[in-house]
């Protein structure tokens, strides 16, 4: 593949009865002619020692750039002349070979022979793999004078060519990341301007005077490199990228920034910006960028704003090495006018769940006893349904403002056995933060589940409240599995309400002795339901419960069931059930056993006796029972009543 060739129109302007143009490779307009033969003029009023030949460079219009060489024309007899031969280049093709056009020097000439200028009237070539010689020490100073001081800047030195090779370098190549419209001048033996608007650079004789080019009134003076004995990181970087030509990489870094960050005025700040968030190295993390941006910016919200919108864009996957997706969200939670989405709130948090787990059980650790704001809410919400629930006992450690925050938000941790093996007021603490909205049938009946089958308390209330009737099929399932099983108490009393589901049940077991004994312990025999049970199936249960092989408890259990059952049913209950169930009752009344809650409702069934008689409890059931149509027979004192009764 052969060497590829620029091509670069020019021009001559010299003294021919004035200073005008005197050759041109390509016409150009009538104000494209008159700027560049004013600019090619003197510039000054006089010539200077060390100033016979300087450089001039500017904008001709938006698609080119002109750089101008000037000679002294001493030979000529008028005072003042000058030769300025001017190559025109193409901005596009200074993108593509700006950094090799080394060769550009060897271009310009001063014509030798006053009519002979048949040199400028055709298109030049130049070589594009050529490199560039400069000076690294003298390229730092321009760069910090062009990106680190106001502009216009006056640079005062004896000789014009001191660093014509490093200003002709950075307007040839860096022309794209120089102030707009910018222009220089190595030789200014007068401040030049163009259309009104001074020159941003320019190179002056020392000898003149700072007054003439309004040093301190607009115009800006350089401090002396010889002066500077160290220059700022970003001066260093920026000379280091040049030299090693890795100065792309920045600029594309910066070009995705809107174009209020592209002026030459931001280099600096991005520069750092670059280098401190590690993205020359790729391993810039979002957290890096913001962290230097606050740092360096003045008006670090909207840059900050850019930032976050690029990185989520993926703008800067190319520089991106690290995640510090905890870090950010920490500056997120710090920086609330940044207004971060959710759903990018949440590309942070997953980032830090698969790759800094640690750091983020700690981040939300330190935020739950925290001031609430909405990015902390946001990361609460993310978190409580992407923790994986094995990861729960030791993401919350047990805390108990961890886990009910959690489960504030996401009743399927409930669900974790480790919260039922707490004390009981953290239990109960638990229960009261699930949300009955939350969660289909199938979770609430899961969490009931483990609640009973975990816990060594009796939490059927607390549940109770929380779930309502989701409890009762889950209570009865588990009651029937554990008739005698641990703090089923609350239970008892929930399922027992729902006489009807009670008495069915009783229908359904009439041969299951245990779990007879546990059904009529819960079931409500005074209410009207109980006629249900029919005169074969309260035989059947009588049988199946073999009142002589029931303790005492069991059988005073049973008898209380069976008493209302004698006075409500229209049917008349068995003699032998009768009996036993009047004398254990009635043994109870006698020795006021009988529980007063259930005498309450017992009474109701009884007929009143005498005023004088009313106390006695034994007499109502005895009367009752006969009123039924009971035969009630004399009991024997020594075999049947106890001693209390005789």
């Amino acid at each position: 593949m052969g060497i590829e060739k620029t091509i670069i129109e020019q021009t001559l302007h010299g003294y021919s009865n004035g200073h005008r143009l005197l050759s041109f490779s390509k016409k150009f307009s009538d104000n494209e002619i008159k700027k560049m033969t004013i600019l090619s003029d003197l510039s000054g009023n006089e010539f200077v020692n060390g100033f016979e030949k300087y450089y001039t460079g500017y904008r001709l219009n938006s698609d080119t750039i002109v750089l101008a060489c000037t000679w002294y024309a001493t030979e000529m007899k008028r005072p003042g002349c000058v030769w300025t031969h001017s190559l025109i280049f193409s901005e596009n093709d200074l993108r593509k070979y700006g950094g090799e056009m080394g060769a550009v020097f060897s271009l310009f000439r001063k014509p030798k022979n006053n009519n002979d200028f048949s040199y400028y009237n055709k298109s030049l070539e130049i070589d594009s793999e050529s490199k560039f010689d400069f000076d690294k020490q003298k390229l730092k100073y321009l760069i910090w004078c062009l990106w680190g001081n106001r502009s216009p800047l006056v640079v005062f030195s004896n000789c014009a060519s001191e660093y014509e090779n490093e200003i002709v370098y950075l307007f040839l190549t860096q022309h794209d990341i120089l102030e707009e419209n910018f222009s220089f001048c190595t030789g200014s033996v007068s401040l030049r301007s163009i259309e009104q608007t001074i020159m941003n650079f320019q190179i002056a004789p020392d000898k003149l005077s700072r007054s003439g080019f309004q040093i301190g009134n607009g115009v800006v003076e350089a401090k002396e490199e010889r002066i500077i004995k160290s220059y700022p990181m970003w001066v260093n970087k920026a000379s280091e990228y040049l030299v090693l030509d890795n100065i792309k990489d920045f600029k594309k870094f910066v070009s995705g920034f809107s174009n209020t960050y592209k002026r030459s005025n931001y280099f600096s700040a991005f520069m750092k910006l670059y280098v401190g968030s590690r993205a020359e190295s790729k391993k810039l993390s979002l957290d890096s960028l913001l962290q230097m941006a606050s740092a360096i910016f003045n008006e670090k919200k909207n840059i900050c704003k850019e930032i976050v919108d690029l990185y989520f864009q993926n703008y800067f996957s190319y520089w991106t090495g690290e995640g510090n997706y905890v870090n950010t969200l920490k500056f997120f939670i710090d920086n609330l006018w940044l207004d971060v989405n959710r759903k990018n709130i949440e590309k942070m948090v997953m980032g830090g769940i698969e790759s800094e787990y640690e750091q983020i059980k700690l981040l939300f650790n330190n935020i739950v006893g925290s001031e609430e704001n909405c990015v902390i809410e946001e990361i609460l919400e993310v978190l409580a349904h992407n923790i994986n629930l094995s990861l729960f006992e030791d993401f919350t450690n047990m805390k108990y403002e961890c886990c009910s925050i959690m489960i504030t938000l996401n009743s399927e941790y409930a669900q974790c056995h480790g919260l039922w093996n707490q004390n009981k007021g953290f239990q109960q603490g638990i229960i009261r933060c699930l949300d009955p909205k939350q969660g289909d049938e199938t979770l609430k009946k899961q969490i009931i589940s483990t609640v009973l089958a975990v816990s060594d308390f009796d939490l059927a209330y607390d549940l109770y409240r929380v779930y309502g009737e989701v409890c009762i099929n889950v209570f009865w399932n588990y009651a029937m599995l554990n008739l005698n099983g641990k703090s089923i108490r609350g239970i008892k009393q929930i399922i027992g309400k729902d006489t009807s589901k009670c008495i069915a049940m009783i229908k359904d077991n009439l041969k299951d002795r245990e779990c007879l004994l546990f059904l009529i312990d819960i079931t409500n025999s005074y209410n009207y339901s109980i006629k249900n049970i029919t005169e074969n199936e309260l035989k059947q249960l009588f049988k199946t419960l073999k009142p002589e092989l029931c303790n005492k408890k069991e059988q005073e259990s049973l008898a209380r069931f069976l008493i209302p059952i004698c006075l409500i049913d229209d049917f008349m209950v068995d003699t032998e059930i009768v009996r036993f169930a009047y004398i254990q009752v009635n043994r109870l009344l006698a020795t006021q056993s009988f529980p007063e809650y259930e005498w309450e409702k017992l009474e109701e069934l009884l007929p009143e006796v005498a005023w004088y008689n009313n106390w006695d409890r034994c007499k109502r059931l005895r009367k009752g029972l006969k009123k039924k149509g009971y035969q009630i027979k004399e009991l024997k004192e020594k075999e049947e009543l106890p001693k209390y009764l005789l």
